[in-house]
């Protein structure tokens, strides 16, 4: 069972961003985001327990009537799409955000696993996204794991080497919003306040061993060392975390497509964490 967890819940007031527009302005992101909003996305089946009519909860996971770029499965794909042709933005997300979160030598993996996600920049996604099941009942490992009554659990995902895993969705995971319920843009630096529900989401995706071991041939995991929490976390993952565990990190991977997400959309650079 791997886990997502957070100490700290994004409970900051919500701006509603403008809808199909850049924000702050780019003059490459207009066309990306029309091909978004047209296309038919691989999304995962929605399982017992998750209430698609609920705004506040299930409603988060897919596009909103009005909001094409809004929903949890979109936004990952958008993060894979920026991180993937970041260039064509003006960012070289190589050297100035990968190296926040991975070492030199994990380039080329961390890009064939982006891309296999994305289902090589397919406008739908990996195909493969249709088999994992999100779900909001809890399903602790017959006591052996607490399942979201773990303190800080977000969501957690089963039988990741299979080829149909499972992931709940803990009650603490509806408080974060999507890129159109974020005041990403108002920020100066990097922060839990860029967390969006996406960034939570494709942590569990890189769990999917099945799927992507063939890549980086290992696990990709949460915790490393004798730390508890050393992979977890912003500050964790962008100062602590030894880097050469990086590639087998779930957070490591949610962060860096958190910040060229957030850099794109608002056009600019954000500083290091606090």
């Amino acid at each position: 069972m791997h886990f997502l967890s957070s100490l700290a819940l994004a409970t900051s007031t919500c701006l509603v961003l403008a809808n199909a527009v850049p924000l702050q302005g780019t003059s490459a992101t207009p066309s990306l985001l029309a091909r978004n909003r047209l296309s038919k996305r691989t999304n995962p089946i929605i399982g017992e327990g998750i209430d698609t009519t609920d705004p506040d909860r299930g409603a988060k996971l897919l596009p909103r009537e009005g909001l094409p770029q809004s929903g949890a499965f979109d936004n990952v794909q958008q993060m894979l799409n920026y991180a993937l042709t970041a260039t064509n933005y003006g960012i070289n997300s190589d050297s100035e955000i990968f190296t926040h979160y991975f070492l030199e030598s994990h380039r080329d993996r961390v890009k064939r696993i982006l891309q296999k996600l994305s289902g090589n920049l397919k406008e739908s996604g990996a195909d493969e996204l249709g088999q994992i099941t999100f779900q909001g009942v809890d399903t602790p490992n017959n006591g052996d794991d607490a399942g979201c009554a773990k303190q800080g659990t977000i969501m957690y995902t089963e039988y990741y080497d299979t080829e149909a895993p499972v992931t709940v969705v803990c009650e603490d995971a509806w408080v974060y919003p999507d890129r159109d319920d974020a005041e990403a843009c108002d920020s100066d630096e990097m922060s839990d306040e860029l967390r969006i529900l996406a960034s939570i989401v494709v942590h569990e995706y890189t769990h999917w061993d099945w799927f992507l071991k063939s890549i980086h041939g290992g696990e990709i995991v949460d915790t490393h060392g004798t730390e508890e929490a050393s992979g977890y976390g912003l500050t964790n993952v962008y100062y602590d975390l030894d880097k050469k565990y990086a590639l087998y990190n779930a957070d490591s991977y949610a962060w860096y497509l958190t910040e060229v997400f957030w850099s794109v959309l608002c056009a600019k650079s954000f500083k290091a964490p606090d």
